[in-house]
C-alpha cells in the first residue's frame, strides 16, 4: 500500500510540473483563443454529443447482458456507466478505476450476481480495448506519412498500440483456450477490493469459464457490442468537431482522428485525470499539425472542463445510490427486528 501511495504521490508530482510547464507556455493565448472566437451554437452541440455519447457506451453493455439473458433497464445502466466513468477518472487506471462499483451497483440496482457482472464487465472492457486498438492502427498509419510528426509521439503511440494488441489478443486466445488470464485483470481493475471478493477463490475459475463461453458461443451479442462502439467512434469525432469549432478552428479528418488517439493514449497513462499528459499531448500534436500549440492547450481545456462536469454529476449518481442503499438496508434491518 505504502509503495502505491508512493508512486500515485511521484505521478502525480510529475503530472502537475507538466500541466503547468504547458499552462505557462499556452495558457494565456489559450484562454483569448477560446474566448475571441467563442460560438456558443457549436459549443452546446458539443456539450450535447460529449453526453450523448453515453448512450452507446451503455447500450455497448447491454448487448453484452442480453447475450448472458440480462434485459435491465437502461437507464439503470447509463447511471451506472456515467458513475464508474467518474470514479474511474480520478484513479490513476482512468479505463478500470470504476468498475468495482460498476460491478457492485449492478448487483444491487439490478440483482445481477458477481459473477455474470464481473464477466460481463470484462467482456465490455475487451470490445473497448480491441475498438481502440483498431482505431490506433487507423491513427497510426496516418501519422506514418506525416513528414516531420514528433518523434517522440511516435514512438509513444507505437508503443502503447503494440502493448495494447498484444493485450487484446494474448487474452482472447487464452481465454477461448480454456487457460484464462483474469487475475491480472482483477488486479488492475481492483475488482478483489469489493467485500469478501477475496474468499471467492473458485469464482474467478467461474468467471473465465464464463468469459470463454461466451466467446465461443454468443458471437451475435459481441457483434452487437462492437457494432456500438462503431456509432461511439462516430460521436468521438463529431465532439472533437464541435469542440474546436466552438474556438474557431476547422479541423481535417486527419486532425480529429490523430486528437482522439492521442487522448485514448492518455487514458493509458496512470496519472489520475492523466494531469499533464493531456494538455502535453494535445498541444503537441497540434504545434505538429498546425504550427500552434496554443489549439491543443485550448482543446486540453475544454475536454477538462466536460469531464470535471461529468465527474460531478457521476458523484451526485454515486451519493443517491448510497443514499438508497443506506435507506433499503436500515429498512430490512427494521423488518427482521419486528419479525
Amino acid at each position: 500500500m505504502e509503495k502505491k501511495r508512493f508512486w500515485l504521490i511521484v505521478s502525480l508530482i510529475f503530472g502537475s510540473a507538466l500541466f503547468f510547464y504547458f499552462l505557462v507556455n499556452f495558457g494565456l493565448t489559450s484562454a483569448q483563443l477560446i474566448s475571441q472566437n467563442f460560438n456558443p451554437l457549436y459549443l452546446s452541440l458539443y456539450i450535447f454529443f460529449t453526453l450523448f455519447a453515453f448512450f452507446p457506451l451503455t447500450w455497448r453493455f447491454q448487448a453484452i447482458l442480453i447475450g448472458y439473458d440480462k434485459k435491465l433497464s437502461f437507464w439503470a445502466l447509463l447511471r451506472q456507466t456515467i458513475s464508474a466513468y467518474s470514479l474511474s477518472y480520478i484513479t490513476p487506471t482512468v479505463r478500470l478505476g470504476g468498475e468495482p462499483l460498476r460491478a457492485y451497483m449492478l448487483k444491487k440496482e439490478c440483482d445481477v450476481d458477481l459473477k455474470t457482472g464481473s464477466s460481463a464487465i470484462i467482456l465490455d472492457k475487451f470490445v473497448e480495448f480491441a475498438g481502440s486498438a483498431t482505431f490506433g492502427i487507423v491513427g497510426l498509419i496516418a501519422i506514418l506519412f506525416i513528414p516531420g510528426f514528433p518523434y517522440a509521439l511516435k514512438v509513444a503511440f507505437i508503443s502503447l498500440l503494440v502493448l495494447a494488441i498484444i493485450i487484446t489478443v494474448g487474452f482472447y486466445i487464452r481465454t477461448v483456450n480454456g487457460k484464462g488470464s483474469l487475475s491480472t485483470i482483477f488486479q488492475l481493475a481492483r475488482l478483489h477490493k469489493i467485500r469478501n471478493w477475496h474468499t471467492f477463490t473458485q469464482t474467478i475459475q467461474d468467471v473465465e469459464k464464463m468469459v470463454g463461453e461466451f466467446f465461443r458461443n454468443h458471437k451475435k451479442a459481441l457483434f452487437f457490442s462492437s457494432f456500438f462502439y462503431g456509432i461511439s467512434c462516430v460521436i468521438f469525432f463529431l465532439e472533437f468537431k464541435f469542440l474546436l469549432l466552438s474556438f474557431g478552428v476547422d479541423a481535417s479528418i486527419l486532425d480529429l482522428l490523430l486528437a482522439i488517439n492521442i487522448l485514448g493514449l492518455v487514458n493509458f497513462v496512470p496519472v489520475p485525470a492523466g494531469l499533464g499528459f493531456l494538455e502535453a499531448g494535445q498541444s503537441t500534436l497540434f504545434a505538429a499539425l498546425k504550427g500552434d500549440g496554443n489549439i491543443g492547450f485550448a482543446t486540453a481545456l475544454l475536454i477538462r472542463a466536460r469531464a470535471l462536469f461529468v465527474v460531478g454529476l457521476g458523484f451526485l449518481l454515486i451519493t443517491h445510490f448510497s443514499g438508497r442503499q443506506v435507506i433499503k438496508e436500515y429498512k430490512e434491518r427494521a423488518k427482521e427486528q419486528n419479525i
